[in-house]
């Protein structure tokens, strides 16, 4: 990572920062000038939270909008247990503020580990403004809804610059959080199997355990297994009322005619094992091939889940490492 010291000898670091930060203070200003700064996804966790700290079961009910169910496993209700201590307008001030922070330190932390991996790329003074570039619109929507991929994003290339550093317990400590919040992220352990990280999959294990246990402590042994059973089953009516037109199986049946199901999204997802796999036995243990491979499965996740546009942020690791 960039020294402090360094900080201000990085003209096109602080560029980029400076854009990020102008960019995100106008946008938010704009929205919420015109009454337009709804963070729709912000206040289903909000009222979910406090819905539930009431005593009622959040997976039942939308919240704000007609498709505003609370799709995140039990355990985050106690990690989004503070929304209960102020209003929703001071943890929107808070949310944002962390969505533009995790935005400030992600890009340029994933270009220091492209220029470890892959060289010096400083004279590359472009890279960070450009990637912004490319992302812009889906930053501006991640801010207009208030969602956490930015979040996910910080995590997931906390995750790589820890087991970079083979440093894996705070690598999967990271990445544990990361699928916590959205298990859809599980795409991205596929390449530790490959590549035999079974210490970091054991980690995973543990923290999984642990993750699934600690509701108990406060809410019950069996309050805790309802709630999971509630949400599995609000997770597998996710695909009822929401479509996106971005996934492979939407592609396929709009181009080709089949009716949706999932199968394309499960044949890719092979087709990309498969190649893998080939090149692990062809490179060995190599960990530049495994960040690659990590890289590309995040960016998959978008095209295999049925969800929103902003979740293709999820893909700018795999866009630094082109460009």
């Amino acid at each position: 990572m960039i020294k402090l010291n360094q900080l201000f000898k990085n003209k096109p670091l602080i560029a980029y920062l400076l854009l990020v930060v102008t960019f995100s203070l106008l946008f938010i200003f704009v929205e919420r000038n015109n009454e337009k700064l709804f963070t729709s996804d912000l206040k289903v966790y909000f009222e979910a939270t406090r819905d539930f700290f009431n005593g009622n079961n959040p997976y039942v009910k939308p919240y704000g909008i007609e498709t505003g169910f609370f799709k995140y496993p039990p355990t985050t209700l106690l990690l989004f247990s503070p929304f209960v201590l102020n209003s929703f307008g001071f943890f929107q001030f808070v949310h944002l503020t962390i969505l533009v922070i995790s935005l400030l330190i992600a890009l340029p932390l994933f270009k220091s580990l492209l220029t470890n991996q892959f060289g010096d790329i400083k004279k590359n003074t472009l890279l960070l403004i450009l990637s912004f570039i490319v992302i812009v619109i889906h930053v501006t929507r991640e801010l207009h809804l208030g969602n956490i991929n930015l979040v996910l994003l910080l995590l997931f290339i906390l995750g790589i610059y820890f087991l970079q550093k083979k440093k894996g317990l705070s690598a999967m400590f990271f990445w544990s959080l990361m699928v916590i919040l959205k298990p859809i992220m599980i795409l991205v352990f596929l390449p530790m199997l490959c590549w035999g990280y079974i210490k970091e999959v054991g980690y995973l294990v543990v923290f999984g355990l642990l993750y699934f246990i600690l509701p108990s402590i406060f809410f019950g042994w069996n309050d805790n297994l309802i709630l999971w059973k509630d949400w599995l089953q609000a997770i597998s009516a996710h695909g009822e009322y929401l479509r996106s037109p971005h996934s492979l199986q939407y592609l396929v049946q709009t181009y080709v005619g089949f009716p949706q199901s999932w199968w394309p999204s499960l044949l890719g997802l092979l087709v990309l094992l498969m190649i893998m796999v080939l090149e692990r036995v062809k490179q060995g243990e190599n960990f530049k091939s495994f960040f690659i491979w990590t890289i590309l499965f995040m960016a998959f996740i978008p095209n295999f889940f049925i969800t929103d546009t902003q979740h293709f942020l999820l893909s700018i690791p795999l866009i630094m490492y082109l460009l």
